[in-house]
């Protein structure tokens, strides 16, 4: 298992554990687990855009605070 996939499996097992208390994911459906890593998917995609449009704003605005500053 390679770090992405660890850091999946991390993340469902902790939406798991958030949504189902009471659940184990070792005891979990295959089916329930598979849609966990999904979701844990969408999250670090949605993390992974975040931070490309942070970094791709900054250089704009660190214009705009020379300009400020002159």
């Amino acid at each position: 298992m390679d770090q992405t996939d660890q850091e999946i499996e991390q993340i469902a097992r902790a939406f798991f554990v958030a949504r189902h208390e009471d659940g184990v994911w070792e005891t979990a459906s295959r089916l329930l687990q598979h849609e966990f890593r999904l979701y844990a998917r969408q999250a670090l995609r949605m993390l992974e855009k975040k931070h490309e449009q942070v970094w791709n704003e900054a250089p704009a605005m660190m214009r705009a605070d020379v300009l400020e500053a002159a």
